[in-house]
């Protein structure tokens, strides 16, 4: 399996109360082969980041699929990727990247070879190698933009199939992506589908190009919504309902161009809107890829818009955003990003996730431009951008709510990783801490963010705790200096799982 690095994260932003956290920032541009790159999906594991999505291979022209290992501070610790040659590989929508329950991952795409447009879907295991792929397709074009595991262990995908000009295409296997069943939506012109959701109930919701649906395991339509917005993803809440999030048409500006707000709506089981609500400024094609829940009951949503600038119709260039809003809808922050500032670069935000400290980790791509006052002359990369939990690139940006979180920066990278065995441990574990330049305070928290021990570290190279009185669970450990210029400075991390 990938191996664990041992890191700590003291986990805040479950709870706003929490005071004790040091976020780690970074903005990072990973080049792919030197080709064109983008990512469609993020997800954090254990050690790191997962980053997936496409790239063009400079050297044979092919697109293909590739999934960077990252570790939690952007360093790429492992690179790989999966393709035919002659072929075009293409990673789907935003979420079709997904963990699954045998410990593996799952993704769904399209694949273009000999002239024919076929889906396909990917399984991976733990260590990111291939276990099998599936190309599905009738000769015409046929896509997934999304998938989801099923409680069967099998899996639902959404996308599009060439019958009737073009439909939403729904299409359910079983978990070596074998096909169960298949079938399409029509509607007036070409349709396409393009998030799909598991319901507590084991029905299916999702959204095609004029409508959501909600459908019972077989497909059998239960009911069907039309909104005012095009929502991209949608999520179950804590409470039963559904939160999607997308752009709400506004206006066109002068040539045609379109103007959005970026909307979230949440929606009753029936498909009742609760409420509905826009936020932001009004721009060109604004709207949001990913929501999430986050544990006080608010959402956070992340996509693009545009920076308003540089152009005669005020259409602008692309720019990432994230905001928050309360449980009601209401908007808390909303925070604009870029990876480089100057105005004709292109910065796409196309997946997000909360992170267990608290913060969020974005992807997407970066586009840089040659033309004036632009300079860049690199490649469309792949782009991940790690926030905290008020949605900043650093400190400072928003001290309000960074006080209220209880954010601290951190001084230098964490120099020592602890040894800790066993790991598991079920009654006794030893801590190795090495020479220390200064004394040290070894803290233990539980995964609210709840100091449970703490031991003074004294010209002592390894400490043996009991732990019994902790219980089985997840913690995380954390050794700051005491005392001198460096009180505080975190020397040390590691996480212990009691049995």
């Amino acid at each position: 399996m990938i191996s664990m690095r041992i890191v700590i994260f003291i986990i805040a932003g479950l709870c706003i109360q929490q005071s004790v956290l040091a976020q780690v920032y970074f903005s990072n541009r990973y080049d792919f082969y030197k080709g064109l790159g983008a990512a469609t999906g993020v997800l954090e594991i254990d050690s790191g980041y997962l980053v997936a999505g496409g790239f063009r291979d400079s050297t044979a022209g092919d697109r293909k699929l590739g999934i960077l290992y990252l570790d939690f501070d952007g360093n790429v610790i492992l690179k790989v990727d999966y393709g035919k040659s002659n072929a075009d590989y293409w990673s789907g929508g935003s979420g079709s990247f997904i963990p699954t329950n045998d410990g593996g991952y799952a993704l769904g795409g399209g694949i273009t070879i000999g002239g024919n447009d076929d889906a396909v879907l990917f399984k991976f295991n733990a260590d990111l190698d291939t276990l099998w792929t599936k190309q599905l397709g009738g000769g015409g074009f046929e896509t997934f933009y999304q998938c989801k595991q099923t409680p069967d262990s099998g899996f639902i995908l959404i996308g599009a199939a060439s019958s009737g000009g073009g439909d939403i295409w729904l299409v359910k296997t079983d978990s070596l992506g074998n096909l169960e069943w298949d079938t399409t939506y029509g509607g007036p012109g070409a349709q396409s589908g393009f998030t799909i959701l598991v319901t507590s109930e084991g029905n299916y919701l999702f959204r095609g190009s004029d409508s959501v649906y909600m459908v019972d395991q077989s497909g059998n339509v239960l009911w069907k919504k039309i909104y005012t917005g095009s929502f991209a993803y949608f999520i179950e809440t804590s409470d039963g309902n559904f939160v999607g999030c997308g752009g709400e048409f506004d206006t066109f500006l002068s040539g045609s161009y379109q103007q959005n707000w970026p909307s979230i709506i949440k929606i009753d089981t029936a498909g009742t809107i609760i409420w509905q609500k826009k936020y932001g400024p009004s721009r060109f094609v604004a709207g949001l890829n990913a929501v999430w829940e986050l544990p006080d009951g608010s959402f956070a949503a992340a996509g693009q818009s545009n920076n308003n600038k540089g152009t005669p119709n005020g259409n602008g260039f692309p720019i990432g955003f994230i905001l928050k809003v309360s449980a009601q809808g209401d908007s808390i922050w909303y925070r604009e990003h870029e990876y480089d500032t100057c105005i004709k670069n292109q910065d796409y935000i196309r997946d997000m996730k909360p992170t267990i400290d608290g913060g969020f980790i974005t992807a997407g791509f970066f586009a840089p431009r040659t033309a004036s006052p632009c300079s860049d002359t690199g490649t469309q990369d792949i782009w991940v951008l790690k926030l905290d939990s008020c949605g900043c690139a650093y400190v400072g940006c928003d001290s309000l709510c960074q006080q209220l979180v209880g954010i601290k920066e951190i001084t230098g990278k964490t120099s020592l990783t602890l040894k800790i065995y066993p790991n598991p441990a079920s009654s006794m574990a030893t801590i190795e801490i090495g020479e220390l330049p200064t004394e040290a305070t070894l803290s233990i928290y539980d995964i609210t963010g709840r100091e449970l021990k703490s031991y003074a570290i004294q010209n002592q190279s390894t400490l043996t705790i009991n732990t019994k009185e902790l219980g089985s669970g997840l913690y995380f450990l954390r050794l700051s200096a005491l005392g001198g210029k460096q009180e505080g400075r975190i020397l040390g991390s590691g996480k212990l799982v009691v049995e």
